[in-house]
């Protein structure tokens, strides 16, 4: 078996559906191991549209999704995944990436829509570490999330603005990541997150 396919094998078994493949998600798989992730997302949309009870299929469109960097669409694949499959561990993790990624990239969006995200993908990681409660991306990821729900918080152009919740928000960004501090030892980018916070901090007083 090539290690490719070995890859999404595992993906698969980690995601905790296993099921007989339908052409089009064998397809779709060759078009990942490509890393053609438009095409594979396509595949795996007609898998899904033949039958809508194939949660691999739908799990797969959120994968590709986020990896051809369509947010909006792994959040919508992972969300409807999650209303049939809760216990999703890693459409949890996904979903919770793409929205913050969204909040902070997507100017379209209103401060309102950019907070909703940011609390559920907060929402996401802490369900996330129910399962793995040690998980340090997952720790990780959560602080970025803080971080940037804090920032949009204390925002004087978003009219919800409230100092007391973005000064909270922002300190338990920065638990999050000495959490992973003291577990990894130095990291440049955890170091730059913290400052990041920090500065944050400084700027509300």
């Amino acid at each position: 078996m090539k290690t490719a396919n070995i890859f999404i094998f595992v993906l698969l078994l980690t995601s905790g559906i296993v099921t007989a493949q339908t052409p089009y998600e064998r397809l779709g798989q060759k078009a990942m191991t490509g890393r053609s992730f438009n095409s594979a997302i396509s595949y795996f949309e007609k898998a899904y549209a033949s039958d809508n009870s194939n949660l691999n299929a739908l799990w797969m469109i959120g994968y590709s999704s986020f990896h051809a960097n369509n947010y909006k669409k792994a959040i919508e694949a992972l969300t409807k995944l999650l209303e049939l499959k809760p216990t999703h561990q890693m459409a949890y993790y996904y979903r919770g990436k793409s929205e913050v990624i969204c909040a902070t990239t997507n100017n379209s969006l209103t401060f309102t829509e950019k907070e909703r995200m940011l609390l559920s993908a907060i929402r996401d990681f802490n369900v996330n570490l129910e399962f793995t409660p040690a998980d340090m991306k997952l720790i990780h990821n959560r602080g970025l999330a803080y971080q940037e729900y804090g920032i949009i918080k204390c925002n004087k152009a978003n009219e919800n603005h409230n100092k007391s919740l973005a000064l909270n928000a922002i300190n338990l960004s920065i638990i999050d990541f000495e959490k992973v501090l003291d577990e990894y030892g130095y990291r440049k980018d955890i170091i730059t997150s913290i400052d990041k916070s920090k500065k944050a901090i400084a700027d509300l007083k």
